[in-house]
């Protein structure tokens, strides 16, 4: 390094350090709190912190628990509709100690007693396990004659065994222990779509599909008035998932994909544009047609959804950008949603007046590709799989 650049360096150093002086003195000089902080003992504040960890889960539990009870007619009453996406059903979850984080584990084992062994938690009171007799809190010994995995990596181990272990219809035998004894209980699991309802975080009012599963936020939790808005945000994201919107909208971004390379290879940079918007096309279609099947779910699963439209006219009181939908939006504006849904409950019950099945009308080219379902209804098979 020249001499020049050493001093230059050493001056733009200098500089620095000046700067970062003058504002340790510009922070010494801004105004304090002029009353004695309390002297807090370490041991309350940790006693504290573990007060609010408990009321966290306990709050968490509870909705998820909202969330399962809402779901599961509506996983059953969609099965038409999801094609080969189905699965054997309980209507009961499973814990132990190693589903919750580090953080929260001794609030789980405080509020909710878990162990090693799995336990019962999220019963859906009309559901299978119910049904057979199973409680909250029982802990769960043999499925079917094997063994219910325990410790580490048991929530994954005891899915895979459910899934080898159930099927729709036929019954199994679940060895569960409560208040010391051993019980055997025959459990006829339901059939339902593969789409598990999961509570995420996050205040904002949302719900979300990702082709497997669904999320449901605390905002959305909050914002619905009912259990029967809260069905039409669940059977709304089922029927993304049982529609295969996800997936379309990820073949309609390959393809768009297509350009954005071939711009690529001519030196043009288009950051993704036209993936972009190919995985746009069609999306207020998928979204209208999300809630059209979505009432059919509700509709088949006895729940009720007359007043049900009234969720998008307070969506929009809400957010008001919701009653101008535009070229680009992703969603139908909130008039158009309004009155299709309304249309749609009159198509429902003039169905059911006249004792017909409560099927979707399809386009006539959707009709060719479509197979009887196992309870009568015909359903969309999109594809083979």
């Amino acid at each position: 390094m020249t001499p020049v650049a050493h001093f230059a360096g050493a001056f733009a150093t200098a500089r620095r350090l000046s700067a970062l002086f003058a504002l340790a003195l510009l922070l010494a000089g801004c105004a304090a709190p002029t009353t004695r902080r309390a002297d807090l003992d370490d041991a309350l504040v940790r006693e504290e912190a573990a007060r609010q960890r408990e009321i966290a889960l306990s709050s968490q539990v509870e909705a998820q628990g909202r969330l399962s009870r809402v779901a599961y007619p509506l996983i059953t009453a969609a099965v038409p509709f999801c094609g080969d996406k189905t699965t054997a059903t309980l209507g009961v979850s499973f814990i132990n100690r190693d589903s919750f984080t580090k953080e929260f584990r001794d609030a789980g084992v405080k509020l909710l007693g878990v162990g090693e062994a799995p336990r019962a938690i999220f019963l859906v009171p009309e559901g299978p396990a119910a049904r057979a007799g199973m409680a909250e809190g029982d802990v769960l010994l043999q499925v079917a004659g094997r063994d219910a995995p325990t410790g580490e990596g048991a929530g994954k181990a005891l899915g895979k065994l459910l899934d080898e272990a159930l099927e729709p219809g036929v019954p199994a035998v679940f060895k569960v222990r409560r208040d010391g004894a051993e019980r055997l209980l025959d459990v006829t699991p339901d059939a339902g779509c593969d789409s598990p309802v999961a509570l995420v975080g996050g205040d904002a009012v949302n719900a979300y599909a990702d082709g497997e599963n669904v999320f449901v936020t605390r905002g959305m939790l909050r914002f619905v008035d009912s259990d029967r808005e809260l069905a039409l945000v669940i059977a709304h994201e089922i029927a993304h998932n049982a529609m295969l919107h996800v997936e379309s909208q990820r073949r309609n971004a390959m393809f768009g994909s297509i350009f954005d390379i071939l711009a690529a290879v001519y030196g043009v940079n288009t950051s993704g544009l036209f993936g972009n918007l190919a995985a746009q096309t069609y999306s207020k279609e998928f979204e209208a047609e999300a809630d059209y099947i979505a009432l059919y779910i509700m509709a088949r699963a006895g729940v009720p959804a007359d007043n049900a439209a009234n969720f998008w006219r307070r969506m929009a009181a809400e957010h008001p950008s919701s009653i101008r939908g535009g070229l680009m939006a992703s969603h139908p504006a909130s008039p158009e949603r309004f009155l299709a849904i309304e249309k749609t409950l009159e198509e429902i019950a003039a169905k059911r007046a006249a004792g017909r099945p409560l099927e979707p009308e399809y386009k006539p080219d959707a009709i060719l590709r479509r197979e009887p379902a196992a309870d009568g209804p015909r359903t969309l098979n999109p594809s083979p799989r």
